[in-house]
């Protein structure tokens, strides 16, 4: 498992009244969720998600999900599928896809897994269970 630097990002809010910079994180574990409207997978995928948001301690974890607004074929989509859903996980908009390609992502979903000193200790994919990433958040907690 690589022990990268996870590079360092300033995204706003779905409703653009904050912007979240990962540096601000640090000393917490932090999972990325990297998806677009479109894509069936991420569908299957957010439902999961939303319940797993609904559990955590937040002072020890951080959950966000970060849209990529560059592979949308509607950005304006975005805050209606989300109201539309339901959901009430942060949702980060991407600036266009500079996060994605940072983090050397090439499909959604894609979730990134930090540890508390601002390190990637795992990459999901589509095909990876949701429940190996909740245990290696937990081994992560310990």
């Amino acid at each position: 498992m690589s022990r990268e630097q996870a590079p360092d990002f300033c995204l706003p809010t779905l409703n653009k009244d904050q912007t979240v910079c990962l540096h601000d994180l640090r000393g917490k574990a932090v999972l990325l969720s990297f998806w677009v409207t479109w894509c069936p997978s991420c569908q299957a995928d957010l439902p999961k998600k939303e319940v797993f948001a609904r559990s955590l301690d937040a002072s020890r974890f951080a959950f966000y999900t970060i849209n990529v607004t560059g592979r949308e074929a509607d950005p304006d989509r975005v805050e209606p599928f989300i109201r539309e859903h339901g959901y009430r996980f942060p949702v980060l908009l991407d600036h266009g896809r500079s996060t994605y390609d940072a983090y050397e992502i090439s499909s959604v979903p894609t979730s990134v897994l930090i540890n508390p000193e601002g390190r990637i200790v795992g990459r999901y994919g589509e095909e990876t269970p949701f429940t190996d990433v909740i245990q290696d958040l937990g081994r992560l907690l310990g």
